[in-house]
């Protein structure tokens, strides 16, 4: 494997963690960074003397190295990753706590991105995320602008009337 590959190991591993554990408050993306960076340095690192010493051409060593790069990054991520309730997440796996469906979907939304671009616009309905309470709210309103129409109506006519009367007097 090339360093590309090995960095790709890396990402993979930081998005599995983040997900799995979604739990990570304001210091994870922190700590992701750090760690892309630690490790990005071990496999630059790693690369170069893989080219120096022509280790390449060994696929068993290649391939013994690779794994022990990802045993090395799972190892940091499940030990150091933070979590709100202070509990790591090696530890939570070893007390039965495994990630549930709701955590796995919680981590998905955490890190999916907002695709849509087109130019929002207030009377548009696709606006609302809580479109039923609007239309609820709204009906509401109607209803009460019609009782307060025909009750100014009724006021209007009454006025009328009154104002004839005096008018014929």
């Amino acid at each position: 494997m090339n360093g590309w590959q090995r960095f790709g190991i890396l990402l993979m591993c930081c998005f599995f963690i983040m997900v799995l554990f979604p739990d990570y408050g304001g210091l994870g993306w922190s700590f992701i960074g750090l760690v892309i960076l630690m490790w990005t340095g071990a496999i630059m690192l790693i690369s170069l003397i893989c080219n120096v010493f022509a280790l390449d051409r060994f696929e068993w060593f290649n391939r013994l190295l690779t794994l022990a790069l990802f045993c090395g990054i799972v190892y940091t991520l499940l030990w150091y990753f933070p979590q709100e309730d202070k509990v790591s997440p090696i530890n939570k796996l070893k007390y039965g706590e495994y990630p549930t469906m709701n955590q796995i979907k919680k981590g998905v939304k955490q890190l999916t991105f907002n695709f849509d671009f087109v130019h929002r616009n207030v009377r548009r309905d696709e606006n609302f995320a809580n479109q039923e309470e609007i239309e609820k709210a709204r009906k509401k309103v109607q209803n009460a602008a019609k009782k307060l129409k025909e009750k100014s109506d009724s006021f209007i006519e009454i006025i009328d009337e009154e104002s004839e009367e005096v008018l014929e007097n």
